[in-house]
């Protein structure tokens, strides 16, 4: 009898597989092992939904991409620059672009800004169209250029003005950092083409012209990377999306400029980061414009808030306006993050509901 409850008898070797049973139940209820199929494996995360024989989960691919080099060589300190201040906020912007719900309008209607008439065409006098183009030559390699009403019969305020005015509709980069100035003293008044920094207009003549050029490469670089660094493939309007979040990734409002003249250049958005809406609008408007895409700056009132500027931009013919600085609020960033599109395509009808008021067309 004594070997059918030894170990080595069967009621031995049943009872000792019970037991191993019982302690195993036990030790599983505990959370002291794990009890796990034999076509299964813990995955390293802890969870056990994946099988041997299955592969890794590939997650989705993002729809809108766009690639850097770790070690990317620059052909100059100025693109390493541009790239120190903009590579972030592209990536960040992208990020953005893939959150992008139902679209607001159809796609946007193109520039044309190379077969727009130019305004040139338009000046009525010889003197203009000589004004005209010794600006634009001159400013274009930093140079000097001078006129004085003592050397003419008739007034140069007029022809000095409509030349000047013409060529900033023309190539309104130039006046990112040079103007005619005039001057006025016992012999009479002068006007000469003057140079400042791009984030200090016309208030602090600058005489450093490599200084004024260095800033101005800088910010060309900036511009010529967003686009370069754009992802591929996108229509117009995925194309505004992507400025859109470009400019409010990159910059903070600031009502803290240092006189009436600061903070109211592209530049002063998309190289120092703090501008005030006047800023927001140019940005914009720069690089749609590098875009080809059909862009305008408006200008009026802003709900409750005073002077104010946006921009316009075009669908089908139908006009849609953006105002990227009432938009770029931490509170409405973070809404748009959760689908709220406020500020952005606003109808005529959406504006005038809001409370915004346009200046009146000067066409008109």
């Amino acid at each position: 009898m004594r070997r059918y409850f030894s170990g080595n008898g069967i009621i031995g070797r049943c009872g000792a597989f019970f037991m191993a049973l019982l302690l195993v139940v036990y030790l599983a209820g505990c959370g002291i092992i794990r009890i796990v199929p034999n076509d299964r494996v813990p995955s390293p995360g802890g969870q056990d939904d994946q099988k041997t024989n299955a592969p890794d989960p590939t997650p989705l691919k993002p729809k809108y991409e766009t690639s850097f080099d770790p070690g990317e060589e620059f052909n100059s300190d100025i693109e390493k620059e541009a790239s120190e201040r903009i590579d972030g906020i592209i990536k960040r912007a992208v990020t953005l672009m893939n959150s992008l719900g139902d679209r607001l309008a159809e796609d946007l209607d193109p520039g044309a800004y190379g077969s727009l008439p130019k305004a040139k065409d338009s000046l009525k006098s010889a003197d203009e169209v000589l004004f005209y183009e010794k600006v634009e030559e001159n400013a274009e390699k930093f140079g000097d250029y001078s006129l004085d009403q003592n050397d003419y019969d008739s007034d140069l305020f007029y022809p000095v003005t409509n030349a000047i005015d013409a060529l900033r509709l023309d190539r309104p980069e130039l006046f990112l950092y040079s103007d005619m100035m005039p001057s006025s003293d016992f012999y009479g008044t002068s006007y000469e083409l003057t140079y400042y920094m791009p984030n200090e207009w016309l208030n602090h003549p600058e005489s450093d012209r490599d200084k004024v050029r260095r800033a101005v490469d800088l910010y060309y670089a900036v511009v010529d990377r967003i686009i370069e660094k754009m992802p591929q493939g996108l229509d117009n309007y995925e194309k505004c999306f992507y400025f859109i979040f470009v400019v409010s990734e990159s910059v903070t409002y600031d009502v803290a400029q240092t006189s009436l003249f600061d903070m109211y250049q592209a530049y002063n958005v998309l190289v120092k980061g703090r501008a005030v809406c006047a800023g927001y609008a140019e940005a914009m408007y720069e690089l749609m414009r590098r875009a080809d895409i059909k862009c305008e700056i408006v200008k009026g009132e802003s709900p409750g808030e005073g002077r104010h500027a946006w921009n316009a931009v075009y669908s089908g013919g139908e006009k849609y306006y953006i105002d990227v600085t009432w938009y770029d609020t931490d509170s409405e960033s973070e809404n748009y993050r959760a689908g709220n599109t406020a500020y952005l395509f606003m109808t005529e009808k959406m504006l005038e509901e809001y409370g915004y008021v346009k200046d009146p067309d000067p066409a008109n």
